[in-house]
C-alpha cells in the first residue's frame, strides 16, 4: 500500500500544488515540488501510477541518455542499478527453431515491475497524498485562476498552482484552456509534414529477408502487396474506411493508433499462453489473413516488434500495416466521455488479444507461424494484479494545448534553440498509422506515419517553457508538461516518457517559484528558473550534456 492512497478526508483536501496525472511526468513534478519544500497532492485517474513506464514501454525511448538530466536521469539510473544488480538472463530470439543474434537490452531498458518498484519508493519518500482511481469531473475558477477541482465520487481538491500531467489533458480542458487534437493542415503553421499523409508502398521482401529479425525494425512498412479490401459479397473488410483519402496535407481530427505494450517471453517457466479475449470477432482479422497469405514465410517477429529487455523478456510493440496497433480504434478518444473511453479501452483490449489469439489458433494461419506465435506468451511475472495485461493503454497523443507558444515542425528541425529552454528532445519523428483506405486502383493502403529517417539524436531541439503555459488570459496558475502546446508533427517526437519526466521536473520547480512569487506561471523569472534547473542537473542545451555514471 502506497503511503498515500490514503487520505480520503470528508471535506476538501488541499495542497500548495495539485498535480493531475500520476504519469512519469506527474511523479517527476511531484518529486520536484517536494524537494522545493512545498506541499503536493497527486491525483491519478487510473488505479496504477507510472503511466507507460510501469505500463509497458520497457524499451526506454531515448537514444541519447546523456541529454536526459535531472530527476528523469536519477529515476532511470536507479532502475538500471536494480536491473544490473540482479541475475542477467540475456534473451536469444528463437524463430522457426533457429537462434538469431538480437539486440541486447540497453542500460535504461527495464522490467515494468522494477519501474513500479522505484516509483512506489519515490512516492513513499515524498510522503504526499496520492489519490488513485479519481478522474476530474469539474474545475472551479475565479477569473483566470483555478481554485479547485471536483473529482468523480464527489471529492474536492483545492490548491494554489495546478499541473496537468495526464495523457489526455482533462484538467486543462475542463479549466477552459484552448486545446486541439488531430492533425493540423500544412498551411496552418507552414509545416511540410503536417496533415493527411500520402500512402506509400514498400518493396515485397523476399522469404529470406522476412526470416531476418532485423526486418522487424521496419515497423512502418506498407503492405508490400496489392490486397483487395472487399469480401466475396463486395463489402469492405473490417478496419477499412469507406472514405476517400482527402487532400494530402489537409487537416483532420484523426490521431495515431493506440495499443497496449505487452511484455512477452519464450522462457518456458515464465511464459503464459495468449489469453482469448472476452469478445472475439475473427472477422476483424480477415485483412490480416490476406496480408499473411501474400507473404509466405512471414515470421512472428515481422508482424509484431520484439525489443529485448532484461531477463529473457521482450517489449512487444506494433510492426507493419496490421499489428497490435488498433488503427482508427481511438477515433474521438481525446474529447470522449469517461464512459465512452472505457468502452474504447475494452475494445482495444479485445482487439489486441484477438490479434494474438488469431495468430496462435486460427487454422487458416500458416502452421509454422501458428507454432511460432505459440512459442511466445505473456510474461507471468508482470502485471500480476491485472491478469498479466498492461495497466495503461499507450496514448501516443491526445489533446494538445494551444498555449503561449505552439511548437511546430520548425522548432524541431531548424529553429532548435530557445532562450527559455526547460529540456531537450531528440527522438525521431514518429507517428504510427492513422487509418486504412482504398486507393483509386481499388487496393488497401494505410496512411499517417511520419518519416522516421529524420533522426534528431545528433542535433536535438530545445523545448521552451512557454510551451507548458496556457495563454495568461485563460489561466494563470496551470502548467501542462505532457499535453504541451505543440502541433501533431512536433508532438510526434516530444511524446517520449523521459522527455515528459524532464518537463515534469521543470514544471514542478516553476510551480513553486510561481507560488512563492505570487505571480502567474507565465511571469516566472526564466533566468532564475533555468539557473535552478541547471543546479539540479537538468540538461537544457546540447553542450551541457551530462556524463552518465
Amino acid at each position: 500500500m502506497l503511503w498515500a492512497a490514503m487520505a480520503q478526508a470528508a471535506g476538501p483536501v488541499q495542497a500548495d500544488v495539485v498535480i493531475y496525472g500520476g504519469t512519469p511526468g506527474g511523479l517527476a513534478a511531484a518529486a520536484a515540488v517536494v524537494r522545493e519544500g512545498a506541499t503536493v497532492i497527486v491525483i491519478e485517474p487510473t488505479t496504477h501510477i507510472g503511466g507507460m513506464v510501469t505500463g509497458g514501454i520497457a524499451i526506454t525511448d531515448t537514444g541519447t541518455p546523456e541529454l536526459v538530466g535531472g530527476l528523469a536521469a536519477e529515476y532511470f539510473d536507479e532502475v538500471a542499478a536494480i536491473e544490473m544488480a540482479g541475475p542477467q538472463i540475456i534473451p536469444v530470439l528463437l524463430s522457426r527453431g533457429k537462434e538469431y543474434p538480437w539486440r541486447k537490452p540497453a542500460k535504461w531498458d527495464l522490467e515494468p515491475k522494477v519501474a513500479k518498484q522505484v516509483f512506489d519508493k519515490w512516492v513513499k519518500q515524498g510522503r504526499y497524498q496520492l489519490l488513485v482511481g479519481k478522474r476530474v469531473e469539474s474545475v472551479q475558477k475565479q477569473g483566470s485562476q483555478i481554485t479547485g477541482m471536483r473529482l468523480t465520487g464527489g471529492m474536492e481538491v483545492h490548491g494554489k498552482i495546478f499541473i496537468d500531467a495526464s495523457y489526455e489533458g482533462d484538467l486543462m480542458a475542463r479549466a477552459g484552456v484552448s486545446n486541439t487534437y488531430g492533425r493540423e493542415s500544412g498551411k496552418q503553421y507552414g509545416e511540410k509534414l503536417a496533415g493527411i499523409r500520402e500512402p506509400h508502398f514498400t518493396k515485397n521482401y523476399t522469404e529470406e529477408e522476412l526470416a531476418t529479425p532485423t526486418i522487424a525494425y521496419l515497423h512502418h512498412g506498407q503492405w508490400s502487396a496489392d490486397l483487395s479490401p472487399r469480401n466475396t459479397a463486395g463489402k469492405l473488410l473490417w478496419g477499412i474506411e469507406d472514405a476517400a483519402l482527402g487532400e494530402v496535407g489537409g487537416a483532420d481530427n484523426r490521431i495515431q493508433a493506440y495499443c497496449y505494450r505487452l511484455i512477452a517471453t519464450q522462457r518456458p517457466e515464465l511464459k503464459a499462453a495468449w489469453p482469448k479475449p472476452a469478445h472475439y470477432f475473427p472477422e476483424r482479422y480477415e485483412l490480416l489473413l490476406r496480408y499473411l497469405q501474400a507473404h509466405p514465410g512471414i515470421t512472428f517477429s515481422r508482424v509484431v516488434h520484439l525489443g529485448a529487455i532484461p531477463n529473457g523478456k521482450y517489449d512487444l510493440n506494433a510492426s507493419g500495416p496490421f499489428s497490435i496497433d488498433y488503427v482508427n480504434g481511438n477515433r474521438g478518444y481525446p474529447a470522449a466521455s469517461y464512459a465512452a473511453r472505457d468502452r474504447m479501452l475494452q475494445d482495444h483490449e479485445d482487439y489486441e488479444k484477438g490479434f494474438l489469439w488469431f495468430l496462435a489458433n486460427d487454422a487458416r494461419v500458416p502452421k509454422a507461424l501458428r507454432e511460432e506465435a505459440n512459442s511466445w506468451g505473456l510474461a507471468s511475472d508482470e502485471f500480476t494484479d491485472n491478469k498479466l495485461w498492461p495497466t495503461q493503454i499507450y496514448v501516443r497523443e491526445s489533446r494538445r494545448m494551444v498555449g503561449e507558444y505552439v511548437m511546430t515542425e520548425k522548432d524541431i528541425l531548424t529553429e532548435k534553440t530557445k532562450t527559455d529552454s526547460v529540456g531537450l528532445g531528440s527522438f525521431v519523428l514518429d507517428s504510427h498509422w492513422v487509418r486504412r483506405v482504398v486507393n483509386p486502383q481499388g487496393f488497401v493502403r494505410i496512411e499517417g506515419h511520419l518519416d522516421e529517417s529524420i533522426n534528431l539524436a545528433k542535433n536535438p531541439y530545445e523545448i521552451p517553457y512557454r510551451s507548458m503555459t496556457p495563454k495568461q488570459s485563460e489561466c494563470g496558475n496551470l502548467l501542462v508538461p505532457v499535453c504541451v502546446s505543440a502541433t501533431h508533427v512536433a508532438i510526434c517526437t516530444i511524446r517520449m516518457e523521459p522527455v515528459y519526466m524532464v518537463l515534469g521536473h521543470s514544471a514542478g520547480v516553476a510551480a513553486v517559484m510561481a507560488l512563492r512569487s505570487g505571480r502567474p506561471v507565465q511571469k516566472v523569472d526564466i533566468a532564475a528558473l533555468t539557473q535552478k534547473l541547471r543546479e539540479q542537473k537538468q540538461v537544457l542545451h546540447k553542450e551541457q550534456k551530462r556524463v552518465s555514471p
